[in-house]
């Protein structure tokens, strides 16, 4: 997933825009240090590994400046390093004859570029998991598709396009039944995030297992997480249960209800850590970290009160968000914050 783009001149930042989180500022300052450090040796480099995140890099040297993408380390470089070139003649045809005198506002004539390039990077998420888990229901659930009422199963596989805000992502919902297990390997590679859908059974959630040691064999540095789907169901297992089988973060839903597709987009957005001003629908993940930051800071202060009023807000948001197990965490938290104040 493209994550971060940047355009700099004399080590100033003419552009910079955020898709998701990537890189802090000191990191990106040191890496970009490093990047022209290795130029000035003749380094004939064009790309630079940085822990779980790929840099992909292209200078004008004459006219001191440098275009850069930060993606996923599992990124495909090739199809990065044609999108960044595409990136940079653009700007060239535009700004290269004003290059000493650019003004910044007029860089937001590249916005729609760079979300079109966005789009051509094709972020790839998996939604796996065994036959009649809700893989297919929740992909309709995404797109916004008319939820089916009766199981159909999915033959070999099936691409949608989702859009959040103004963000295009593949979606590959893959079929479930085993005698297409051949397929999945070849499926799987590539997923920027990969969704392990489970019904919430004891035994369909101890057979996902599989599922977790194919990601780790085949997309090792996706985002990966698990959906514990038909919760309403009697005998559900809760996700505290489930992340505690399978050591992976656990979201409640209920894919049949058509309500919840807010609450399923918010959970890709937080599982792939996408910029909050991506999209109207992830305003919930923008108050919930800027409260827990708040919270952090009166908890420094000794303001005990209204630390556990803003746990009690952040307890609400995570349960909008599907994820449970943090809501019961700050719920506690408030709890037991309001019962030491009433002391």
């Amino acid at each position: 997933m493209l994550r971060q783009v940047y355009i700099l001149k004399d080590d100033n930042i003419l552009y910079n825009k955020n898709f998701g989180k990537s890189l802090s500022v000191e990191d990106f300052q040191k890496l970009y240090q490093e990047i022209l450090e290795e130029t000035e040796k003749g380094t004939n480099l064009d790309s630079y590994d940085f822990f779980k995140f790929k840099i992909v890099y292209s200078l004008v040297k004459e006219d001191r400046l440098v275009f850069m993408f930060i993606t996923d380390i599992n990124d495909d470089s090739n199809r990065t390093k044609i999108e960044l070139e595409k990136l940079k003649k653009e700007f060239l045809e535009t700004f290269g004859d004003n290059l000493e005198n650019l003004d910044p506002v007029l860089m937001e004539v590249l916005d729609p570029i760079i979300d079109t390039t966005h789009r051509n990077l094709k972020t790839k998420i998996s939604l796996v998991g065994f036959s009649g888990v809700g893989k297919t229901t929740s992909t309709k659930l995404i797109c916004a598709d008319e939820i089916p009422s009766i199981h159909i199963p999915t033959i070999t596989g099936k691409i949608s396009t989702v859009k959040i805000g103004k963000l295009y992502f593949h979606l590959w919902d893959f079929a479930g039944q085993e005698q297409f297990s051949y397929l999945w390997n070849d499926f799987i590679l590539g997923s920027d995030a990969v969704l392990i859908i489970t019904d919430s059974t004891l035994e369909n959630v101890e057979k996902s297992k599989f599922f977790i040691e194919l990601i780790k064999e085949h997309a090792p540095y996706a985002h990966t997480a698990i959906i514990g789907n038909k919760q309403d169901l009697p005998g559900a297992l809760t996700v505290q249960n489930i992340q505690e089988i399978l050591s992976l973060k656990t979201y409640s839903m209920v894919a049949i209800d058509s309500a919840n597709r807010e609450k399923m987009i918010q959970i890709i957005a937080d599982i792939l850590e996408i910029n909050t001003d991506a999209s109207p629908l992830l305003k919930p993940l923008f108050e919930r970290d800027q409260l827990i930051n708040k919270a952090r800071s009166c908890l420094e202060n000794g303001d005990i009160a209204q630390t556990a009023e803003y746990f009690e807000k952040i307890s609400d948001l995570c349960l909008e968000l599907g994820d449970d197990l943090l809501y019961k965490e700050f719920y506690e938290k408030a709890t037991k914050l309001k019962s030491y104040i009433n002391q």
